[in-house]
């Protein structure tokens, strides 16, 4: 099942549970984006698109807010001594917890997303191996987790759509730079694994998957990278 894209024009008219979906798809080709939070834990995204500056609040609980502004004052710092794949903005408030936008391609031939999350402690972790099938091929195995469970199940668009919670596998091609190829779905664990097409060995390989939500947290997305194995 291919994953969905959130156009700009959808994220800034909808009302949705923040609560019902997993790390929060904020726009697409968004320019010089910026996220405060106030000491009630609201947080206040903002991006630049069409030579206008747009926001979305995303409250502790309930509906996401287009267009509204921090109800109070931002005590948000940059975060220290941690790091995610695709970070545009990474922010911690004195409750220990910490805030993020990272910016990735879930489609193919999609476009860049500016996505949100807010979680405590460590971030989502992705593993991947490589190993060698038969005479040229090459087998891919990985396993995603929060804070020690799988990542498995679905994910939820603002729309309420469920995505089945799987694995975008990427080639870094010759000529192409990091290339989709497959999308594969995590199993019991958060495991998975996918053979490498003969049109996409190369020598370097990557995994992304989006984060879970549990609860109210909205775990940041994870990668990892992977030399071949041949």
């Amino acid at each position: 099942m291919a994953l969905r894209v959130l156009p700009l024009a959808l994220a800034a008219a909808l009302v949705a549970p923040a609560a019902a979906v997993a790390s929060v798809t904020v726009a697409t080709t968004a320019k010089r984006p910026a996220l405060r939070v106030d000491a009630g834990g609201y947080a206040e995204v903002s991006w630049s698109a069409g030579g206008v500056r747009r926001t979305l609040l995303v409250p502790p609980r309930g509906s996401v807010l287009p267009g509204a502004r921090l109800p109070g004052r931002d005590v948000s710092r940059a975060a220290r001594g941690i790091e995610i794949p695709f970070a545009r903005v990474i922010r911690r408030t004195p409750d220990g917890r910490y805030w993020a936008l990272q910016s990735w391609r879930l489609v193919r031939r999609g476009a860049v997303e500016l996505r949100f999350s807010r979680w405590r402690g460590a971030p989502t972790a992705m593993e991947l191996t490589s190993e060698p099938v038969g005479a040229s091929g090459e087998l891919l195995t990985g396993r995603a987790t929060f804070h020690g469970r799988g990542v498995t199940g679905v994910w939820r668009t603002l729309e309420g759509d469920a995505v089945p919670e799987a694995a975008v596998l990427e080639c870094f091609c010759a000529g192409r730079g990091w290339s989709w190829f497959n999308s594969v779905r995590t199993r019991s664990g958060g495991k998975f694994g996918a053979n490498v097409p003969s049109r996409a060995l190369a020598r370097r390989y990557r995994a992304t998957i989006v984060g879970p939500n549990v609860g109210t947290t909205l775990a940041p997305d994870a990668s990892a990278v992977v030399a071949s194995s041949r």
